[in-house]
Parts: structure tokens; sequence; C-alpha cells
């Protein structure tokens, strides 16, 4: 019989074999020493972990509590290795990242949003563009439908806070590569956010300068 580990990862406890153990220890290191001198790369970190502990939850049930090297092989494959994704070469792409846990959810788009972010989020789950879904709340409300409606909304859809949930959110697969592209993304929103606030500052104070 094979020697288990418990492991911590995204703040669960997990059992391994010992195999599974090497295997996810490995990853884990390689992955760490390719993000931790890129941008955001801590945060890509955490989202990477946060996606390992979900896909390992749904592997475990009553009748199996081990984590074994099949199952961590299956999330290798999904995530894949950020070494594949830099290659321009298809044949050194050592894994099949065809294997998907995923299904898109719904979640408000709070990146997106007037006030909650609920159109913005149905409208990312049904492929609509969010205009024409806060249109329809509009003509709804006007038509005698209680805003309530989109108040129960605000409170019973959760928010895409995570870089997974907001993959999971537009149906992107979530894997290495889209995951870091997403946190990139977001560095670069709140970068222009900053820029545009720093220049709006700037022009108030030239303004009262001037006066």
């Amino acid at each position: 019989m094979k020697t288990t580990t418990n492991i911590n990862i995204n703040g669960i406890s997990f059992t391994l074999d010992e195999d599974a153990y090497q295997m996810i220890n490995e990853y884990m290191i390689s992955l760490k020493s390719h993000f931790k001198n890129k941008k955001g790369g801590a945060e890509i970190i955490s989202d990477i972990e946060a996606r390992i502990a979900e896909l390992f939850q749904k592997m475990l049930n009553d009748n199996k509590q081990v984590i074994n090297l099949e199952d961590v092989k299956k999330v290798k494959s999904q995530l894949g290795q950020p070494s594949d994704f830099e290659s321009d070469n298809e044949e050194d792409q050592a894994y099949d990242y065809s294997y998907d846990f995923t299904r898109k959810r719904l979640y408000r788009d709070i990146n997106d949003r007037m006030i909650g972010g609920v159109c913005s989020g149905l409208g990312a789950y049904f492929h609509v563009d969010t205009t024409w879904v806060r249109l329809a709340f509009v003509i709804a409300i006007i038509s005698g439908v209680s805003p309530f409606i989109y108040l129960i909304l605000w409170i019973v859809i959760p928010p895409a806070i995570s870089a997974t949930e907001r993959l999971e959110m537009r149906g992107e697969a979530v894997n290495i590569s889209n995951i870091e592209k997403a946190i990139k993304e977001e560095l670069n929103e709140i970068r222009d956010k900053v820029d545009d606030l720093a220049g709006q500052a700037r022009d108030k104070f030239r303004r009262k300068k001037k006066q």
C-alpha cells in the first residue's frame, strides 16, 4: 500500500498518494519558478492553486478520499505547462488540453457594471450584448415589473472576482495561458483607471492654478 501525504492547496486539505504528491509538488515548483518574476505572478499562482483545489474536490467522493497519480495527470492535462504555451512547435506540447472539467457559469461581471454587474453577467452567460440586456431591464421596469427582480438577482448571482471565475463566466478554458491572460488584462485595466484618475487630477489642479 502506498504511503499518503496531506497537503494544503488554497486553504483546503487534500490527501495524496506518494506518486501524486511528487508530481503535483514538482508541478507547483515549476509554476512558481516560471511566474515569480512576471507581472502579476503572485495573483496568477494564487488563481492556479484555486483551480487545482477545485478540480481535486470534484474528483473526490464518499468512496474516494485520496488523490492519485492519474488525477494529477488529468489536472496537468487541463491546465498545461507554462513551457508548452511558450513553444511554437505543436509537437513540443506534452499534454492534451481538450480534457475539460469546466462549464460556463453565471456570475455578475463587476468589471463591467453600471450598478451591480447583473446585466453584464447575464450578457456574458447568454452571449448577448450587455446593452440589450440593460435595455430589456429598463423596458421591463417601465412595463410594471418590480425593480426588486434586479435586487434579487444581485443577491443570488455571485460576482466574478478571480481570474478563474471570469473565464468561467465567458465560457473560456481555465488553463494556465488564459489565467495569465486574464490577470494581465485586469492589471492593465487597473493601470488605465489609475492613469485616467491621475490625468483628471492633474487637469483639475492646472485649472485651479490658472484661476
